[in-house]
């Protein structure tokens, strides 16, 4: 029963680490576009009028480095 204990931590790590990776990091305006800024590096833009444009541009896919950056978050706090 023990043999998967590893595999199964590993999968509660990186599920924990893509819940915070979708959390909001920053929150800025500027020239009528809103940008928000994810702990996983995701950059979310819209426009701040009615009809507005809304995009958003992935740094990259979930890697190693989000769950990185997650335990570095949680060894801060």
């Amino acid at each position: 029963m023990t043999e998967y204990t590893d595999k199964v931590e590993e999968a509660r790590l990186r599920q924990k680490a893509e819940k915070w990776g979708k959390q909001i990091k920053s929150i800025q305006g500027s020239d009528g576009i809103i940008e928000t800024r994810f702990n996983n590096g995701d950059i979310h833009y819209r426009e701040n009028k009615e009809g507005g444009k809304s995009w958003t541009v992935s740094e990259n896919p979930f890697s190693k480095q989000t769950v990185l950056e997650y335990l570095k978050n949680k060894i801060k706090r």
